[in-house]
């Protein structure tokens, strides 16, 4: 017989399955869910890309670890391509040029940012986002 979660006492615990979220739109061909929310120092997402979507070059003042899940992709760092696939990860360091350039995929491309340090843009943009589908 298994364990009854119901009779654990969570308390500050916060835990989660990013498939029980809606997906939020980020532009034509991403989107994105926003999880992990209460770790102190880091923000969490996973992103969906699909094939064809407008890479936009982008620098922000976070340390980023991009981790590819499904698909196969090339991550721009400093303007040198990464070919990557399902396991490969590569790490952005603060205001370096990145982004991301799905083609020749058989999948839309699923991959995992962890943000250091925190990001609160995303945790606040994703509650609204959550709060506007109640």
């Amino acid at each position: 017989m298994g364990l009854d979660y119901n009779n654990f006492d969570y308390g500050n615990i916060d835990f989660g399955n990013w498939n029980d979220f809606d997906w939020e739109f980020v532009r034509p061909g991403i989107e994105r869910v926003v999880f992990a929310m209460e770790a102190k120092g880091l923000s969490c997402s996973i992103n969906r890309i699909e094939e064809g979507h407008e890479t936009k070059p982008h620098t922000h003042p976070y340390e980023q670890i991009a981790i590819i899940l499904q698909g196969t992709c090339d991550y721009y760092v400093d303007g040198i391509p990464v070919r990557m696939k399902p396991g490969s990860w590569v790490v952005v360091p603060p205001d370096v040029e990145h982004y991301i350039h799905v083609f020749n995929s058989i999948e839309p491309v699923l991959n995992l940012d962890i943000f250091v340090p925190n990001r609160p843009e995303y945790t606040e943009t994703f509650k609204k986002f959550l709060d506007s589908r109640k």
